[in-house]
């Protein structure tokens, strides 16, 4: 019986790693390259409309959905992002002016996008932002979102125009 209880032991052990491994996490992301730009700008602009915008990407439309999806939305190859608004405003009614910009982070193969909505009245300037990386990336569909893989939350959803 004692010449058993090393093996058990050890198998024991050798199962209790391998299910408690990290493996089953997947919180890896894509890595971009610079080439992959291509399929933002189109090597010089290229206009994507936005399909829909999440608060929380599993099933939570955001209330501001309306007024970002009506906006068109051309990526060029200096990192701007112009904003052709539509009808519907975000948050500030008729002053409201939209701006976005994206960033390559080569060495961390990451793209993150920045969406401000603001208003400029007298001397006074109201903003509101927020930044999101980059999550899937095709010729005709991108995904920026907030959060790690298996809990996605806020997210904008691009498709090509």
């Amino acid at each position: 019986m004692n010449k058993l209880k090393l093996p058990i032991t050890l198998t024991f052990l050798l199962i209790l790693f391998i299910a408690c491994s990290k493996d089953d996490e997947d919180n890896s992301y894509e890595i971009y390259t610079i080439e992959d730009l291509n399929l933002l700008h189109n090597n010089s602009s290229k206009t994507w409309e936005l399909e829909a915008y999440y608060q929380n990407y599993d099933n939570w439309i955001s209330d501001q959905n309306d007024c970002f999806i009506d906006d068109s939305y051309i990526f060029q190859t200096d990192s701007a992002i112009e904003v052709i608004s539509g009808n519907e405003n975000c948050y500030y009614g008729t002053s409201e002016i939209a701006e976005a910009s994206y960033a390559f982070y080569e060495e961390q193969g990451e793209v993150w996008l920045t969406m401000i909505r603001g208003e400029i009245t007298d001397n006074t300037v109201s903003s509101t932002s927020f930044s999101l990386k980059l999550i899937e990336l095709t010729e005709d569909k991108m995904v920026f979102a907030t959060g790690n893989k298996s809990n996605y939350k806020k997210a904008l959803i691009f498709v090509k125009n």
